[in-house]
């Protein structure tokens, strides 16, 4: 890998993104960019208490923060600068967004040691794309923001997502996710019959993954082989017919509710091996409508992660259909799922207003 974010949009050189400074009805649709110099901030070691006189009386009795939302992004490429941000729409819109309801707000990179997490009323976590290729930091990241400030979506929320394991737990609450073949160091597996997919447990944008016929079962088993030597968790999924036509469907609940949903189509050529930047392929076919199984399905979803987690900000769930037509859950995006805000400017608005109500009350912002 090479340690260059993901993107569910088509990539292009990393440019600086700034907080907004025009309105958000001039960014939709089809936004241009506007470089604006970013702040500096103090480092993450800053103590999060109330700034005191010489007496040690309290100034006031809650911290003192830079800026009120710190969306959390990734590095445009592994030796980018931290201000050289990968280019993210949504992240973009949400920051203007935020801005016409009065909530300061700036783009920063996950893995920037100069920005003080803890002097922000809340960290929104957007495109940290590249996680899946440092986990563990990521992870490690995810906790200390946790402790001092208010991450979204929430530390324990990001690492139960992280690992693509938690199709089992689906499974086991009764939700129908695509047949997947867990495999791990030591264990069996059984190639399948027909086309199927082999990729990390961790991974996302397409990563390591690779796309398998009857006549590819050497090279599969050598991918395999591969992936289980260095460490990882591998997948075996069926190659659905769908994934062709009419294709995968995401559908963005805001809030624990239903928002839009997006189609997208194939990738993957059966025999080509893993793809280079595969994220950066991705073809979105625009908005479109669930059928009442697809939303069934998805909302079924989204009450069991309420259930677990409280009323999660943001989420997206992609299903797609059965061979018998059935919706099948493939993946649930919990952590930085590109939501599509550019294609529906009302969830943009929607969105902004539910992270205005998240920050932390015990901060306020430096005048």
């Amino acid at each position: 890998m090479t340690g260059d974010c993901h993107a569910g949009i088509r990539g292009s050189r990393g440019v600086r993104f700034p907080p907004a400074t025009r309105p958000l009805s001039e960014m939709l649709p089809g936004m241009p960019r506007s470089p604006v110099p970013s702040g500096s901030f103090r480092s993450l070691t800053a103590s999060r208490t109330a700034i005191r006189t010489a007496s040690g009386a309290p100034l006031w009795d809650t911290p003192v923060v830079e800026t009120d939302v710190v969306v959390a992004c990734c590095r445009a490429s592994g030796g980018a600068s931290p201000g050289e941000l990968y280019p993210d729409t949504d992240s973009e819109l949400l920051v203007a967004a935020l801005g016409e309801i009065g909530v300061t707000a700036r783009m920063a990179s996950w893995d920037d040691d100069t920005v003080a997490w803890n002097q922000t009323g809340l960290v929104v976590v957007r495109s940290t794309w590249d996680s899946v290729d440092r986990p563990g930091d990521y992870l490690r990241w995810t906790q200390a923001v946790d402790r001092v400030s208010t991450l979204v979506n929430p530390a324990e929320v990001l690492a139960w997502n992280l690992d693509k394991s938690y199709l089992g737990d689906l499974a086991r609450m009764g939700v129908p996710v695509v047949p997947t073949q867990f495999v791990r160091s030591g264990s069996s597996w059984t190639v399948p019959e027909d086309e199927f997919v082999v990729k990390p447990a961790i991974s996302a944008g397409g990563r390591e993954t690779a796309r398998y016929g009857p006549a590819h079962r050497p090279a599969a088993r050598a991918h395999v082989r591969r992936l289980l030597t260095e460490g990882h968790t591998v997948m075996v999924q069926p190659y659905l017919p769908a994934v062709e036509d009419p294709g995968e469907i995401s559908l963005v609940f805001i809030a624990g509710n239903f928002s839009h949903a997006v189609r997208k189509g194939p990738v993957l050529e059966a025999g080509a091996g893993v793809a280079d930047r595969p994220w950066e392929r991705m073809v979105f076919l625009g908005l479109t409508g669930p059928s009442p199984a697809e939303l069934a399905v998805a909302e079924r979803v989204q009450s069991a992660l309420d259930r677990r987690f409280g009323t999660l900000a943001y989420s997206r769930i992609d299903l797609i259909a059965s061979v018998s037509g059935e919706p099948l859950v493939m993946e649930v995006e919990l952590i930085d799922p590109y939501l599509s805000l550019s294609l529906e400017s009302a969830a943009v608005a929607r969105l902004a207003q539910v992270l205005a109500g998240r920050r932390d009350p015990t901060c306020r912002l430096a005048t």
